[in-house]
């Protein structure tokens, strides 16, 4: 027979997440008749296999099964206390049971606390970058082009030139710098550096040069010596000293 519950008809509360173990009916109500004797504080209860037995109106090895269902699904604890003692039962409660979605409701929680976190912070992000300098921006994206018209120079640049060659005049060889590279349709990235490239090479060729006559070279006597000058000027196309069939001259 049943056990007859007092007049104050106390009541078992079965957490959700028992509930959802899907243990056995007999372990189900086996949890909530634990659960009805158990301590408000400690949640600890020692009925016997007997008791349990009978108010689940079941065999003693079928309340066995059930409490090793319990067991295994973590929803009681088991300790033995001796061998002519009932067993000691904690029964893990809602609170305990909640630890376990707690622990990964927290997890989410905090994630998306750092996502926000991160949101906010994106949305108010200062991006601190070094300027580069403007002569470093034109200097990097300046291209090859065709000479200006009119072709001008700084006046620094116009008198630095007059001084490193007192010689040259200046003006004209600006007239012959711009007719010289717009007939050519020469282009350049920078064209100061390129007319004072000019004025160098005007100055090298207006130097006076030394010419040595090809007679001065010729050897006195008609040997070995003069007839490889010969040649060198056969070589060069002038004949005037070869001798007939020589070289391959008529």
């Amino acid at each position: 027979m049943s056990e007859k519950l007092g007049s104050d008809n106390r009541f078992a509360i079965i957490p959700e997440w028992v509930i959802a173990l899907g243990i056995s009916h007999t372990a189900f109500r086996l949890y909530a008749v634990l659960a009805r004797y158990a301590d408000n504080v400690t949640h600890q209860a020692f009925p016997s296999r007997a008791t349990l037995a009978q108010r689940l109106q079941c065999s003693e090895k079928t309340v066995d099964r059930a409490v090793e269902d319990l067991v295994a699904h973590g929803a009681i604890h088991k300790q033995s206390r001796g061998r002519y003692a009932s067993a000691l039962y904690t029964v893990i409660t809602a609170a305990s049971g909640e630890t376990k979605l707690s622990t990964e409701e927290t997890k989410m929680s905090s994630e998306q606390t750092n996502l926000s976190s991160r949101s906010d912070k994106n949305d108010h992000l200062t991006i601190t970058t070094e300027l580069e300098p403007d002569n470093y921006i034109e200097k990097k994206s300046k291209k090859a082009t065709s000479i200006s018209d009119p072709f001008a120079l700084e006046d620094t640049v116009v008198d630095a030139l007059r001084k490193k060659h007192p010689s040259l005049d200046i003006g004209e060889q600006i007239d012959a710098f711009v007719d010289f590279h717009t007939a050519k349709g020469s282009v350049f990235k920078d064209w100061d550096a390129a007319f004072r490239t000019w004025c160098r090479n005007a100055v090298k060729f207006a130097e006076p040069r030394t010419v040595i006559h090809k007679q001065a070279l010729k050897p006195a006597a008609d040997g070995p010596g003069r007839r490889e000058w010969v040649r060198s000027l056969h070589d060069q196309g002038e004949h005037f000293e070869c001798k007939p069939g020589e070289f391959g001259c008529k």
